[in-house]
């Protein structure tokens, strides 16, 4: 009887094995990768949120004070509270936020930017 070898030998499957096993690293380590940047967007869009109701704060604020704007104008956090425009300003972690928002105009047009800062957190050019 003569055996021919026609099928998969030990040493071929070490191998395939081994080869198996190094693609499911390389993809564990972009999936955690992957849910690592995720993790950071999700807090990125917390602060971000932040910002947008100051902004809208501000908005308000503009419009029921009658306020004209010729190049640039800062409102503080305090004095949207004070105009009971904008509660308590926190983040998840319950951490107080302060911030700011510079609004200006160009051809009739308003614009309007918001800065906070938090304990773990800064708005660029804050």
């Amino acid at each position: 009887m003569s055996l021919k070898k026609n099928g998969w030998g030990t040493m071929e499957m070490i191998l395939l094995s081994l080869g198996l096993l190094i693609a499911l690293l390389i993809a564990a380590f972009f999936v955690s990768k992957l849910y690592g940047s995720l993790d950071n967007a999700t807090r990125d869009r917390i602060y971000t949120d932040l910002e947008y109701k100051l902004e809208e704060a501000a908005k308000r604020y503009v419009n029921e004070n009658n306020i004209e704007i010729n190049n640039e104008y800062r409102i503080n956090l305090a004095t949207l509270q004070d105009a009971n425009l904008i509660g308590n300003f926190k983040d998840d972690n319950n951490n107080e936020c302060n911030g700011y928002v510079i609004v200006s105009r160009m051809n009739s047009i308003y614009y309007y930017d918001g800065f906070i800062t938090c304990p773990n957190y800064e708005t660029l050019s804050y």
